[in-house]
């Protein structure tokens, strides 16, 4: 179980566009302070408390160290492996590019809620179940995160 729920965190802040070991200690930050207060996470709901406890730690982190933050560069791996050519690299290499600079733009709250909808792909109830928000917020708050990268992004590739 703890595994899967590492799996899951570690993914969580990859998608957030931390650097591997930064995502790997954060995940581990993450886990152990769910581990240490394990009585009082209700049943059922342990997988909502740990995305607040990330969330939590995330936002902590770019306090701490001011970092922006990078996508990983799945086309080098992809092109390592031949599946795509030189020229589809170098353009997803640059639109990978263009999306950590719109993503820094974001506040990190807005960024939290992009990964977790769009890189976990929870859904609605079960994002307001980590964000212990209402259902109907989370889709108003992600409506606006939308809004903003996508303006932040247009802004990007427009110069």
């Amino acid at each position: 179980m703890w595994q899967e729920l590492h799996r899951l965190i570690y993914r969580y802040f990859s998608g957030l566009g931390l650097a591997r070991e930064d995502a790997e200690d954060l995940a581990q930050e993450a886990l152990i302070a769910v581990y240490l207060h394990l009585d009082g996470v209700r049943p059922g709901k342990l997988k909502a408390w740990l995305f607040t406890v990330a969330r939590h730690k995330y936002i902590d982190w770019l306090r701490r160290t001011k970092k922006g933050v990078m996508l990983v560069d799945f086309a080098a791996e992809e092109l390592a492996d031949g599946a795509v050519g030189p020229e589809e690299a170098v353009l997803a290499g640059e639109a990978k590019e263009a999306v950590a600079a719109a993503l820094n733009r974001l506040d990190p709250p807005e960024r939290v809620l992009l990964t977790l909808k769009y890189n976990l792909g929870l859904t609605t109830e079960e994002i307001s179940a980590a964000l212990k928000t209402d259902p109907g917020a989370v889709k108003v708050k992600l409506f606006r995160a939308r809004q903003k990268f996508k303006v932040a992004y247009t802004k990007l590739w427009e110069g």
